[in-house]
Formats: structure tokens, sequence, C-alpha cells
């Protein structure tokens, strides 16, 4: 089997199910990590030597030619013996070369499963990097509305710093107008992005805090309420600008991480670690059926470690067999030629065996081999039978592996379901509260300490509806891993 027409199988098969990929882009990178991928490449040719070993398992030994002849030819009553010519088939004991073809080709099963289950593991690893790429770039995108939000606030408390004495009435008028950017941002133009997952959720991907009729309501909220020096102080200020380096660190930080994340996902598609990767703006959740009855027996049955170690042991119950008809002799059929010259007659001696003076003579032979050392071949056997009994533990032990990980990452699907609903919830509610003290902040109804904790958990909940959804993907990565539903060779 050609790796390249694998790789074109593989491009086929997954850009044609939608199911399996919920991205185009995912797609494309899968293809590239199949193809380019060492490890991939190194289990491949792994399985293509391990089939070449199944035709000489199966074939017979080399016959043997012999040939030999004397420095001066021995007198015989024929004739003089000038040298043999001797050849010798061996033949093993009827099922001992089905055997050992049968122990190769169980073999060659076991390196092609092996090489199912590193084309799996990449196409997670792909899958589970790329995830990861959208949950830290989600992260960058809300640090930075974080960041917006933050420049807003203090331009907000600096004015309302500068401006102790001015009354609400006139900042509701002409004395605010030179802020009046500054509350357009605090108000109906600050959002709070949600990108990297909101869309797949039923979400917006960014809400306005007031509709376009807040500045004048707000404006009528300030005329109402008297601003005096005690409503603005410098510490207000500070304490932004200290939450704002903390966030601008945070964002050096998330970003150093994306880097290294970027670089682990190019060396799976075995490419420059700075190739830039195309991200969605909105990650989409991956389509999943849950309670699928019939999931653990596709496991059981489709599983590449499960069918390795079945056919290991299948292996060495075969080497087994082979070992004990080994234990047979071995039967050689042969024929040997004898070239004769012509001696010399004596005619006053002639007798019947003249005739034959100077004739050549073939012998038919058969050969047996005497196998009458049997520890050797009784050590065989049993070595087999424990190696066989190793494999069924293995297998058992893998089993059992899996099964654990099957019910774990359903419950890892589920829990993420539920908290994406309520993050969601979370979200929406604290969204709102937020537009509402944004509004009592401009009127010195709340303090900036609450406008800021507030801010803080639209943020949490933000993230975490994003990191809730990379989970969730990423679990039903996993699963589809296990049951190797996406896996390309099964469709061959």
């Amino acid at each position: 089997m050609n790796f390249k027409y694998v790789c074109l199988l593989v491009m086929l098969l997954v850009a044609g199910n939608s199911q399996l990929w919920a991205q185009d882009s995912l797609a494309v990178y899968v293809q590239q990590a199949i193809k380019n991928n060492p490890k991939v490449h190194a289990d491949f040719v792994a399985y293509q030597a391990s089939l070449q070993r199944v035709i000489p398992a199966g074939a017979l030994p080399d016959p043997e030619l012999g040939f030999s002849f004397y420095l001066k030819p021995m007198e015989q009553v024929n004739g003089k013996e000038i040298g043999t010519l001797s050849l010798m088939q061996m033949f093993p004991w009827f099922g001992t070369l089905k055997a050992a073809k049968s122990e190769m080709s169980w073999m060659a099963k076991a390196s092609y499963e092996k090489f199912r289950e590193s084309s799996l593991d990449v196409i997670f690893n792909v899958q589970s990097q790329w995830y990861q790429l959208n949950s830290i770039q989600a992260r960058l995108t809300n640090i930075r509305e974080n960041i917006k939000l933050l420049k807003s606030l203090e331009e907000i408390a600096t004015y309302r710093y500068k401006s102790p004495g001015v009354k609400g009435g006139s900042i509701g008028s002409s004395a605010y107008s030179p802020g009046s950017s500054a509350a357009a941002q605090a108000s109906p133009g600050m959002s709070v992005s949600t990108s990297g997952g909101m869309a797949g959720m039923g979400g917006a991907s960014s809400v306005s805090a007031t509709s376009s009729s807040t500045p004048a309501s707000m404006g009528g909220n300030m005329s109402s309420s008297s601003m005096s020096g005690s409503n603005g102080s410098m510490s207000d200020v500070l304490r932004i600008q200290i939450e704002r380096a903390e966030l601008e660190n945070t964002l050096e930080t998330t970003q150093s991480q994306y880097t290294a994340t970027l670089a682990s996902f190019n060396a799976l598609l075995g490419r420059s670690s700075a190739t830039a990767v195309i991200i969605p703006d909105s990650l989409m959740q991956k389509p999943f059926i849950a309670n699928d009855s019939a999931a653990w027996v596709t496991v059981v049955a489709q599983n590449p470690m499960l069918a390795m170690w079945k056919a290991e042991s299948a292996s060495y119950e075969a080497k087994g067999e082979m070992a004990k008809k080994m234990g047979y002799p071995m039967i050689g059929i042969g024929v040997e030629y004898m070239i004769n010259g012509k001696k010399p007659v004596d005619m006053n001696s002639m007798s019947t065996m003249d005739n034959m003076n100077g004739m050549d003579m073939i012998m038919p032979m058969v050969k047996f081999t005497l196998p009458i050392y049997r520890k050797k071949y009784k050590a065989q056997i049993k070595e087999s039978k424990l190696m066989k009994q190793s494999a069924e533990l293995q297998y058992q032990n893998i089993q059992n592996e899996l099964e654990a990980s099957f019910v774990a990452i359903n419950l890892r699907i589920v829990d993420a379901s539920r908290k994406m609903a309520l993050y969601q919830k979370q979200r929406l509610l604290t969204q709102t509260t937020l537009e509402l003290m944004l509004r009592e902040f401009a009127a010195s109804s709340v303090s900036l300490t609450d406008v800021l904790q507030v801010q803080r958990e639209l943020l949490g909940y933000s993230l975490k509806q994003v990191e809730t959804v990379v989970e969730y993907n990423t679990a039903v990565a996993e699963f589809e891993k296990i049951i190797a539903r996406s896996d390309f060779i099964l469709n061959k």
C-alpha cells in the first residue's frame, strides 16, 4: 500500500465527513498532519516492512546442491568414479509453513493496528491543540476588550476628579461634552467581546451596554444628582491604572502561551513553528450523539489497541503451533548423480559387468531429521503459551482502561454541556448587571470597586464559557479517538 494513496484517502474522507469536522480549517490541518507527521510515516513504513516478512515465512527452505570429485579417479566395478553431483530439498512437517506464515501475518496485522493508533493520536492531538489555540485567542480578545473598558472607566474617573464642583445639570449639558466620547465608551459603545465560542452556543458575540438613547438618559440621571468633590478621587484613577497594568501583563503572558501552543501545533503538522494558523472568530460545538448504546460495542470492535493485542495473541498461538510442528521430523527428497569414466578392459577376463564400464549412475535419496533434543521444542511451545497469556492480559488491561475512559469521557461531555448552559446564563445576567452599574457609576450611585468586581466577573464567565466549549469539543474528540470513529483506515 502506498502512503500517498493513504493520505489521499484521508483527504477525501475527512473533507466529506461534515459530522466529524465542524471547521473546514481544522480538516485541512488534519490532512497536513497525516501527510507530514514523521511518526505516522515511521509506523506506516514499519507496517510495510512487516508485510515483507509474510512471504519468506511460508516459503520452503532453499534446496541443497552438492558436488564432489576425486583428485585421482577411483576404480570401481563399473569404471572410474570421477565425482558426484547431489541435489536435496527439505520439507518441514505438514502444517509448519502454514503456521509460520500465519504468525507473520498476525504480526503484520499488529503493526497495522499500531499505525492506526498513531494516526488517531495525531488526529486527536491536532484537534486538542487547535481547540487550545481557540481558547487562548478568545482569552486574548476578552482581555483586550477589558482593557478598553478600563480605559473608558479611567476617562470617567479622571473627569469626575477634575470636575469636583460641577453640578449635575451642567454636566448633563455643555460641561460634560468634553468627556462625551468617554461616556459613550463607558455606556452605549462599551461592549465585552465573547468571541471564540459564543456563536456556537446561541450567545451573541457582543452585547451593547445600553441603547442609543442612553447618553441622554445618563445625562438626566447625572443632572438629578449633585456631584461634589467627593464624587471622584485620584485614588479611583490610580486603582484603575493598577488594574489595567495587571491586565496588560496578563495579555503579554497569554500571548506567550499562544506562541508556545502555536509551535506545538505546527510541530504536529511538520512545518515551521512560526507558521500562522487561521483561527475562526467563533468556536462551534462539535456534534455528539449522547446515550449511544452501541458505542461500547463499537469501541471493543474497532479500537486499534485492542485489535493490536488481539493480533499479538493470535500470532503467539500460531508460533506455538509452529514450534510443535518443528518437533516433528523434516523430510528431505533428493537425487545423486555419479559421474564415471571408462577403465581399460582386459580382453582375457571379460565379464558381464563390462557393459556398464563408464556408465554414469543416478541414485534417488530420502533424508529425515531426528528431533531428539526435545527440551528446546518444549521450551518454545511453553514460551508461546506464556506470551499468548501475556497478550491476553494486556488486552484485558487495555479494555478495562478504555471502559473507565469511556465512562469518564461521557461524564465530562455531560458535565461540560451543563456548565455551558450555566455560564451562558450567568454571563448574560452579569452583563445586564454591569450595564446597570455603569449607569449608576456615572450617576455616582455605586462605587468603582463594585463596577470593577462585576466587570471581572463578566470576564470570568465569558472565559469559562469559551473554555467549557473547548473542554466539550476535546472530550468529544477523545471519544471519537477511542471509538475510532474518525479513523480513515476503517473505510478503505
